[in-house]
Formats: structure tokens, sequence, C-alpha cells
């Protein structure tokens, strides 16, 4: 089961989806600012502001790039604004990823009635992307155990590679096991059961009526 006063992952996902659409369809800094503040309270709800710091961090190129070439020409608030769109669906998607863990996602999908193969495409990634670092990890912390040390910089790259191979075997071998076990639970033969109860509330249909009304002022705003 779940709390009685948790929000529906569905009514976290429709929020996340209605605030990437206000980002986009911003035209002003203060929407944008806004967004950025909302999804930080979440982070920091969920003491999660080092993975924010994280993913700001592999944006941090591209922030640079589009803050030089929207300089290029416009006002100061037109160049800003694209640097700040970009800043924002990074700290939403954050905030989400939090929120909502892979197996809610998952369930929600199932809920939404996606086909199992789509939701399977979407959540792959973001269970098989953490799955390979943790065993990159390993691959580096086997070599140190064997009194063999990593060296910094460009003298790192030839034991970089000399660790693709096995790194690329584990991940062929972990992909057979997934598959493997996907055959033996029957995957897309039938409808998928959930192990959780799921439940539309007042507050889930109050807090998506709620973003739905901001967006809407916003974009009327904009106009």
């Amino acid at each position: 089961g779940v709390s009685r006063m948790s929000i529906d992952p569905r009514t976290k996902l429709c929020l996340y989806l209605i605030a990437v659409a206000s980002t986009l369809a911003a035209r002003t800094v203060l929407p944008l600012c806004g967004l950025i503040a909302a999804g930080l309270v979440v982070v920091v709800a969920h003491r999660s502001l080092r993975r924010w710091a994280g993913t700001v961090r592999l944006l941090l190129p591209m922030l640079i790039l589009l803050t030089v070439f929207s300089a290029l020409g416009g006002t100061i608030e037109e160049a800003i604004a694209p640097v700040l769109k970009l800043l924002t669906l990074g700290t939403l998607s954050t905030a989400l990823f939090v929120a909502v863990s892979t197996d809610e996602l998952a369930d929600t999908f199932t809920l939404l009635r996606l086909p199992a193969s789509v939701s399977f495409v979407l959540l792959g990634g973001l269970r098989y992307a953490p799955l390979m670092a943790a065993q990159w990890s390993d691959l580096l912390d086997a070599r140190r155990a064997r009194g063999t040390d990593i060296p910094r910089g460009i003298g790192a790259v030839p034991v970089y590679a000399s660790l693709l191979v096995p790194a690329f075997v584990r991940a062929l071998r972990t992909a057979d096991e997934t598959a493997e076990a996907m055959e033996a639970r029957g995957f897309g033969t039938h409808h998928m059961t959930l192990t959780v109860r799921y439940r539309l509330r007042v507050w889930d249909w109050a807090l998506m009526m709620l973003g739905a009304a901001l967006a809407l002022l916003g974009v009327t705003h904009a106009l």
C-alpha cells in the first residue's frame, strides 16, 4: 500500500510535464526563475542537492556555449532566457527523478496503459546506466585491490582502454541475463499487475488543477 497522504506518481509526472511545457513556452526570465525555485524546493526536500549539482556540472559546457552564442545578439534578457530554460529543464528532471522512483515510474506507465515495450525502452536506460556505472567502478576497485594504481591525466587513458573489454563483456552478460529473466516472467505476453495500489485522491486532482491554472496564467501573461 501507500501512505494516505502520499502524492500519486501520476500527479508528479503530470506536474513535471506541465512545468516542462511552461518552460518551453516561457518568454521572460521571471517564470523560469520561479520554475527553478519550485524544482529546487523538491530537490532540497529529498536531500538531493548533490545530485542536482551533478546535473548542473554535466550541463555546464552546454550552458557556457549557449551563453556565448546567446550574448552575440539581442537584449540581456533574450540572451539569458535560453540558458535559464536549459537550467530549468535540468532542475525539473532532477526533481522528478528524486521524487519518483524508477519502480513508481514503471507503475505509472502501466497505469497509463503504455505498451510494455515502450515502457521498457523508456525505463531501460534509467536502470541500465547506473548499473553500468557501478560495474565500471567495480572494475576500477578490483584493479586497485591488486595493487595497481590508476594514474591521473593522460596517463590514465591506457588503463581505461584496457578495461573496456571486460566492461563490454559484463554489459553483454547483463543484457543476456535481463533478457532471460524477462522471458521467464512472460514479458509482453499478458497485462502487468502492480504490487502497490495507487489512487488519485482529492489533493492529487487539486495539485494538477493548480499546476494547469498557473501554467495557463503564465502563458496568458506572456501573450
